[in-house]
C-alpha cells in the first residue's frame, strides 16, 4: 500500500464527488467560524485577565513592604499551579505549545487524544497566560482549532481522511486568530505544518482562516494587532547588506534560543529532573518576582512590542528586557502550563531589532531608516532562526503592522536568519520538540 492510499494520511486532492468536495469545503467553513468564536472569547478574557494583573501590581505596591511581593509570587505560583494541575489531571497533550503535537497527528506518527485539550488549553492557557508567565497565546488558539477540526471532520463519514484536512485547517484557523493574519494562518500550515501545497490543504486552510477572519474582523471588529503612526521607510536597496548582517546574527542567538529551551526540555536534564508540581511552583515565584520589579519582562510581550514599534527605550533598556525575556520565556514554556512560543519569540525580535537599528542609525542616520525597520524585520527573522518558517513570520509580521514597504528589507533579514541555522544543523524548534517527546 503506498503512502498516498494509506488509510491515515492526508488526502492531496478532493474527493470525486461533487457534493463531498462542496460539503468539506462547507466544513472548513465551519472549523474557521467556530475557531474564531472559541478564540475571540479567549483573547477578550485574556486581555482581561493581563489587565487585572497589571492592575493588582499597582495596587500591591502600596502594600506594607515585602507584602506585596509575597502576594504576587505566590499568586503567579498558584497560576501556575492550577495550569500545570489541570494538564496533568487531564489532558498531558496539552502542555506546552500544542503545534509539535498538532504535527506528530498530522504526519502520522501519533493518533489523535483529544479528549479534555479543548477546555485545558482555554482554561489552563488563560490562567497561565494572565498571570504572567512569557507564553503566546497561538499555541493553546492552534491546538484548539486543530481539536474543532478534528471533531468536525469525524462527521465526514465518506472521507476517513477528512478530519485530518479539516484538522489542519483549524490550525491554521486558530493561528489566524491569535494574530488576525488570515494569509499568514494559510501559509502556516502549508510551509510548518503540512510542509506541502495541495490543492485540498490550501482551499481547506484558506477557507477556514479566510472564515475566521470574516468573524473576528466582521462580526466582532477586531483590527489589526499593532498600531502604528509613524511612516516606516525601508532606506535605499543598497542597505540591504546590513539588513542581512542583521539577520545572521539573529540567526545565531535564534540557535542559541533553541538549544536552551531544548536542555530545559531534555528528559535527563536538570530542570525534568524536578518534580512536575514544584516545577511549575518555582517557576511561578521567578515570574512573579520579575514582574514585580520589571514589569515588561512578563507576559507574552504584545505590550512590549507596541512600544517598541512605538519607538520607545533606549539600546540598555531594550537589551535589558531582551535577555530577561530570552531566558524567562524557555523557562516558562517548562513549568507544564499551556503556552505557545511565537508571540514571545516575535518579541524578542523586535527589541534585538531596534537595538540594532538605534545602534546603526545614531551612527548614520542619513544611510539607515529609522529603527523600527530593524525592530519589524527583526520580529520576522527570530521567527525564521527559531521555526525555520520564513514565509509564515514575514507574512504574519507585515499583517499585524502593515509596514508592506519593508518586505524586502525583511526578506533579506530573513535570508540570513534562516542560513545560520541551516549551516549548524539547528533543528527548527517545532521539529525538535517533537522528536524529544
Amino acid at each position: 500500500m503506498t503512502e498516498e492510499n494509506h488509510p491515515n494520511s492526508l488526502p492531496k486532492d478532493f474527493p470525486p464527488n461533487l457534493l463531498h468536495s462542496l460539503a468539506l469545503v462547507a466544513g472548513a467553513a465551519l472549523v474557521g467560524s467556530l475557531t474564531s468564536l472559541v478564540g475571540v472569547a479567549f483573547l477578550s478574557l485574556l486581555s482581561q485577565g493581563n489587565a487585572l494583573r497589571q492592575s493588582l501590581v499597582v495596587t500591591m505596591r502600596d502594600w506594607p513592604p515585602g507584602i506585596g511581593l509575597a502576594a504576587l509570587m505566590f499568586g503567579t505560583a498558584g497560576c501556575a499551579l492550577l495550569g500545570a494541575y489541570l494538564v496533568k489531571r487531564f489532558a498531558p497533550n496539552a502542555a506546552g505549545s500544542g503545534v509539535p503535537d498538532v504535527e506528530r497527528i498530522l504526519r502520522g506518527t501519533e493518533t489523535p487524544n483529544h479528549a479534555f485539550v479543548l477546555p485545558v488549553k482555554f482554561l489552563g492557557g488563560l490562567v497561565a497566560l494572565s498571570s504572567g508567565l512569557v507564553l503566546g497565546r497561538e499555541g493553546p488558539l492552534v491546538q484548539m482549532g486543530s481539536v474543532i477540526g478534528e471533531r468536525v471532520g469525524r462527521l465526514f463519514h465518506f472521507l476517513p481522511t477528512a478530519w485530518k484536512s479539516l484538522m489542519a485547517a483549524g490550525a491554521g484557523a486558530g493561528l489566524c486568530t491569535a494574530f488576525n493574519a488570515p494569509v499568514g494562518g494559510t501559509i502556516f500550515i502549508l510551509e510548518e505544518v503540512l510542509r506541502k501545497v495541495t490543492p485540498i490543504g490550501f482551499v481547506l486552510a484558506a477557507t477556514a482562516a479566510s472564515t475566521a477572519a470574516l468573524v473576528q474582523r466582521g462580526v466582532f471588529g477586531m483590527g489589526q494587532e499593532y498600531k502604528i503612526t509613524a511612516i516606516v521607510a525601508a532606506g535605499s536597496p543598497f542597505i540591504l547588506p546590513a539588513f542581512a548582517c542583521f539577520g545572521l546574527l539573529v540567526g545565531f542567538l535564534g540557535v542559541a534560543y533553541n538549544k536552551f529551551l531544548l536542555s530545559l526540555v531534555a528528559s535527563r536534564g536538570p530542570v525534568q529532573r524536578i518534580p512536575f508540581f514544584s516545577r511549575a511552583l518555582l517557576i511561578g515565584l521567578a515570574v512573579g518576582a520579575v514582574a514585580w520589579f520589571l514589569p515588561l519582562d512578563v507576559g507574552g510581550g504584545d505590550d512590549v512590542t507596541q512600544r517598541v514599534l512605538a519607538g520607545q527605550g533606549g539600546i540598555i533598556l531594550l537589551l535589558t528586557i531582551a535577555l530577561a525575556r530570552f531566558f524567562l520565556g524557555p523557562l516558562s514554556y517548562v513549568s507544564g502550563t499551556p503556552g505557545g512560543l511565537f508571540a514571545p519569540i516575535v518579541t524578542l525580535g523586535a527589541l534585538i531589532g531596534a537595538s540594532f537599528g538605534t545602534l546603526l542609525h545614531s551612527l548614520a542616520p542619513d544611510i539607515f531608516p529609522a529603527p523600527l525597520a530593524f525592530a519589524v524585520a527583526g520580529m520576522a527573522a527570530f521567527f525564521t532562526a527559531s521555526i525555520r518558517a520564513p514565509l509564515t513570520g514575514i507574512v504574519i509580521c507585515l499583517e499585524m503592522t502593515s509596514c508592506f514597504e519593508l518586505f524586502l528589507p525583511m526578506l533579506a533579514t530573513c535570508l540570513g536568519a534562516y542560513f545560520i541555522p541551516t549551516l549548524l544543523r539547528n533543528d527548527p524548534i517545532y521539529d525538535a520538540l517533537a522528536n524529544s517527546r
